[in-house]
């Protein structure tokens, strides 16, 4: 990968100009990039799943009010840093609480958080306001309180239809419990609703997938997230199925799950907008979106980022340390205009429409730089230029394998 990385840039010596030069005063535009967009984290779980390397709580043990007071305290530290900096701080277009698990949280915290961050920031009128929940039944008073506050866009984590699959993967709901939490949103008037969908499960065939896939559909959802099963270092799972493969989907399967969800979407109308997300017309993800647009975001709570400023920051993946020092325990990693660049490249190639020249430019002020990239792309067939959008597009195979292309761009 090294080699190939240095011999594209010799290639292409402007690449090497932008990345090293101190005379060429060009900076990062997430930097004056307008900030409207936050992420929150809900650190707690009922119980976490064999799978999930997201850093979370037993809500057994949770200081909820400890949790508030610390959001408060990163939230005003993070609009002074703001104001220190002459940024510019938009009422938000978008708001994701996430996690963990929101639902597990007191009815009165999750209102006290929305309230907060309504009275610092503020909504605009047309907000995209999501909430992460998991269809469990201790967390109805909550789901409603946070629609009663202000929440129009919920996502469940659905993952399977089948029972027997939810109870090997640690799912603590089963799909009545799916169908009992679905019935009280759309009562409460949303609409705006997304499932997660898990694929290469343990056990899972091709027809179990395809079978969830289809129950989605027939319920009408308007937007889904398919992801395939990864075994993350540290989780129950990786330390049950790293080295027995073989109990999982082969890799030529788990390609052919991907595939055939990609054509049941299609055939039913929703439009594949990003690598693992579909949805119907006028329900993609603002707020997921603006992340892969490499636009600027806050994030408050344990383990969540921030990118604002030109600068990635961290939040320490502890409780305790994040409640006792909320903002200045992050780690920070500024992104110059080279890397900026880079990751621009990267992102878009995970959208259906690609990467535009055209708006690179736009974004940058420069022409793309990555014609030795892109050149090996095509020639590998993972790529292809798209004439009448002028752009290129991941190909069928670079579906299936797209961290191919994100890797020459690393």
């Amino acid at each position: 990968m090294s080699n190939i990385s240095v011999e594209s840039k010799q290639k292409n010596p402007n690449i090497v100009d932008l990345k090293n030069s101190n005379t060429v005063d060009l900076k990062n535009p997430n930097i004056t990039d307008p900030i409207e967009s936050l992420y929150i984290h809900v650190p707690f779980c009922t119980r976490k799943c064999g799978y999930c390397d997201f850093y979370s709580l037993s809500s057994k043990v949770a200081d909820f009010s400890a949790f508030y007071y610390g959001l408060q305290a990163e939230l005003a530290a993070t609009l002074a840093d703001i104001e220190l900096n002459n940024l510019h701080l938009n009422k938000l277009k978008t708001l994701y609480i996430g996690g963990g698990t929101p639902s597990v949280l007191p009815h009165d915290v999750m209102t006290s958080i929305i309230d907060l961050i309504r009275k610092e920031i503020g909504f605009t009128q047309d907000l995209e306001f999501t909430v992460e929940i998991n269809p469990e039944l201790n967390g109805h008073n909550t789901v409603l309180a946070a629609i009663e506050a202000g929440a129009n866009r919920i996502s469940i984590g659905y993952q399977t239809k089948q029972d027997s699959l939810l109870q090997k993967i640690g799912r603590l709901h089963s799909y009545e419990d799916f169908l009992i939490i679905l019935n009280l949103i759309r009562e409460s008037g949303i609409e705006n609703i997304s499932c997660d969908l898990m694929f290469g499960l343990p056990d899972q065939t091709l027809k179990d997938v395809l079978e969830s896939a289809e129950q989605l559909i027939e319920l009408k959802i308007p937007h889904i997230s398919f992801y395939s099963l990864i075994l993350e270092q540290g989780t129950l799972f990786y330390k049950k199925y790293a080295e027995h493969p073989e109990l999982l989907p082969s890799d030529d399967l788990e390609r052919l799950m991907y595939r055939e969800l990609l054509d049941l979407f299609e055939q039913h109308q929703y439009q594949y907008y990003e690598l693992s997300s579909t949805a119907k017309p006028g329900f993609y993800s603002k707020h997921n979106y603006n992340y892969w647009s490499t636009k600027p975001y806050l994030g408050l709570g344990p383990s969540a980022h921030s990118y604002y400023n030109g600068i990635r920051r961290g939040n320490v993946r502890s409780f305790k340390k994040w409640s006792d020092n909320p903002f200045t325990s992050a780690e920070l990693e500024p992104v110059n205009f080279f890397q900026a660049m880079q990751e621009y490249a990267m992102l878009t190639f995970r959208l259906a429409v690609g990467f535009s020249p055209e708006k690179f430019k736009q974004r940058f002020g420069i022409n793309q730089p990555f014609d030795a990239e892109l050149e090996r792309l095509l020639n590998k067939d993972l790529i292809y230029y798209n004439s009448n959008t002028k752009s290129y597009i991941l190909t069928k195979k670079g579906l299936d394998f797209g961290n191919q292309v994100f890797i020459e761009f690393v």
